[in-house]
């Protein structure tokens, strides 16, 4: 194992979560690593992206009209697909911003949609929608729209907790940023994962049904077991499925690398893993930053936050306050409030979140994507703990390049050539999609 000290930084001092970020480490497979230390001062970049153009408006044509943009992604030239989950369909936007086609719309039939809740896109414009709780199955549509083939999943799988992303070396595949719930009974047996660890799970849809494949193996932090909790006089139970996360436990974070590798984060502390096509880890960057311990007041404080961020995620999602598509009928409707829903929503919830047990430290990412490039993204936690630090900017080679302010938004898709893709609302609660470009690119 090789350290490497950049030339323009300083050696960083080593704090006390140095000797849990060596145990980290242990657990990955040996193999020749190069261990970059990053500098400690951040290097401000200016987020001074280049608007391309937006969609989404009350008055613009029906397309426009989104509903609830779940998820976004570019092709390789440059058209973007946003999933409306409202709309039950994939719309495309060329690189100007004008309407290229529609894909789906609600249904039970082959190229028809009814919870599609993931998307990605390869290079040469297939688009990959998961509908794992309706159609349990994966959709892959061919580059002019029309459905190639459904990939069937597992009947064990019950959602992907997390995003999915194009396999990078090229293949009928997508690399799943995050875990895969299951119920876990129907593991065959010796198929359990070795202790103290989670697979980082490649899905290849090159057949008939979905065969999973394990990357490389991440940190697996203590289980939360089975989650118990009451509501109104009823018990409700998570029973056999993956454990959720703990509160405060480090995310799953990973991106795949031009040529096949992925760069994930799996710890409480900054180390940003890479490894090659065979997923053996080969170069570790990190910062000197350190976890912070939780405290109950801290603790107390994440509970609000994540039921305001729940509730607010509910209410996109199931009563927007203006006309969209419904999806099943084509028309465009008017979207009442449903308080009384919300209202109970947030008290399973928060009885949920009261019970779940929680990690002792508090991670310093919250956040991780790569670009077309081969650029890493990293979002730090911020001063105050439960708020979006700063990003930084990192390549595989293992240089910093700087970071953005913390008010800069993290991209909702990347695309080639520097574009940037952001889901917003407008001051009425519209959904809406600013394409932007890094400056120089």
């Amino acid at each position: 194992m090789s350290v490497t000290q950049p030339a323009h930084s300083e050696m960083p001092r080593l704090r006390s979560a140095f000797p849990l970020s060596l145990f980290l480490l242990s657990a990955i497979p040996a193999a020749a690593q190069d261990i970059i230390e990053l500098p400690a001062d951040d290097r401000p970049l200016a987020a001074a992206f280049e608007e391309v153009f937006r969609v989404g408006s009350f008055d613009g044509p029906e397309w426009q009209q989104f509903g609830a943009i779940f998820e976004a992604a570019f092709d390789g030239a440059g058209n973007l697909y946003l999933l409306d989950l409202h709309a039950y369909r994939v719309v495309v936007v060329d690189p100007a911003g004008e309407l290229v086609r529609l894909i789906g719309r609600y249904g039970a039939g082959p190229g028809e949609f009814s919870f599609p809740d993931q998307l990605t896109v390869m290079a040469d414009g297939r688009a990959v929608v998961g509908d794992i709780a309706g159609h349990r199955s994966f959709q892959v549509f061919g580059s002019d729209g029309t459905l190639d083939r459904n990939v069937r999943t597992g009947e064990d799988l019950l959602n992907v907790r997390g995003r999915i992303y194009p396999d990078g070396g090229g293949r009928d595949a997508v690399v799943v940023s995050g875990a895969l719930t299951i119920i876990e009974g129907m593991r065959p047996p010796g198929a359990e994962d070795p202790p103290g660890k989670r697979p980082i799970v490649r899905l290849a849809l090159d057949g008939g049904a979905v065969v999973r494949e394990t990357i490389t193996y991440a940190w697996n932090p203590p289980s939360a077991g089975i989650i118990t909790f009451r509501v109104n006089g009823h018990e409700i139970t998570t029973g056999d499925q993956t454990p959720p996360p703990r509160t405060f436990d480090p995310g799953l974070f990973v991106g795949p690398l031009p040529g096949g590798g992925i760069a994930f984060s799996d710890s409480t502390t900054y180390a940003i893993k890479l490894t090659g096509p065979d997923g053996a880890v080969s170069r570790i960057l990190r910062r000197p930053f350190s976890p912070q311990p939780v405290t109950d007041r801290i603790l107390e404080a994440e509970i609000e936050r994540q039921l305001d961020e729940y509730v607010a995620a509910e209410a996109s999602l199931s009563a927007q306050p203006q006309r969209a598509i419904d999806g099943r009928t084509g028309e465009a409707v008017d979207a009442l409030p449903r308080d009384m829903m919300l209202d109970g929503l947030k008290r399973t919830r928060r009885a949920y979140l009261e019970v779940l047990p929680s990690a002792d430290e508090i991670p310093v990412v919250v956040d991780m994507r790569t670009t077309w490039e081969g650029e890493i993204w990293v979002r730090r936690r911020g001063e105050d703990l439960l708020s979006d630090g700063p990003i930084d900017v990192l390549t595989a080679d293992g240089r910093y390049l700087g970071s953005y302010p913390s008010d800069t938004a993290m991209p909702t898709a990347f695309g080639p050539g520097g574009l940037l893709a952001f889901v917003e609302k407008d001051d009425v609660g519209l959904h809406r999609v600013v394409v932007k470009r890094v400056a120089g690119r």
